[in-house]
């Protein structure tokens, strides 16, 4: 070796105008081409991003919005269910007032049908004692009775008198 660290031949002067040659036709056909490619590509790239982002928030937003729908439709729900029960509270209540004021109804009624029952008790029983005083009046005068006859009629009278009324 002649002490040459870097020795230049012929060899490499040829790669070297060969590798300018490439370059200079790599920027003069395939650089445009290949830079609008990179960029539609880039751009689709980006614009499929955005896309997603903005799907992304939509998909947000709609979960929020079906949230606050849900929320809402369960204390709809609650009012509903509170709505009914104050109903049907209400609706016992009525029946309530409803068969107390039956039941006073019929109790005043046998209240008074017993008194009427009682009055015309009373009324048989009189109309019986007549009828009974009248008989002992007629057996009385029909006997001539004396003292003794007319004491056993009359505490007769009263035994019959004291069973009717009892």
């Amino acid at each position: 070796m002649n002490g040459k660290v870097v020795s230049i031949d012929i060899n490499m002067f040829w790669q070297i105008i060969n590798f300018f040659i490439l370059v200079f036709v790599f920027n003069k056909y395939f650089k445009k081409p290949l830079g609008k490619m990179l960029d539609s590509r880039k751009k689709k790239i980006t614009s499929d991003l955005s896309q997603a982002e903005d799907t992304k928030k939509a998909a947000i937003e709609l979960q929020k919005e079906s949230e606050e729908i849900l929320r809402k439709a369960k204390i709809e729900a609650n009012e509903i269910l509170k709505t009914a029960e104050k109903k049907a509270d209400e609706r016992r209540e009525a029946i309530l007032d409803e068969a107390k004021t039956q039941r006073e109804k019929i109790i005043k009624t046998a209240e008074m049908e017993a008194i009427k029952m009682k009055s015309d008790a009373k009324e048989m029983l009189q109309e019986e004692v007549k009828v009974l005083a009248v008989k002992l009046a007629e057996t009385l005068i029909k006997e001539k009775i004396n003292s003794k006859i007319e004491s056993t009629l009359i505490d007769e009278f009263i035994d019959e008198v004291g069973e009717e009324k009892w």
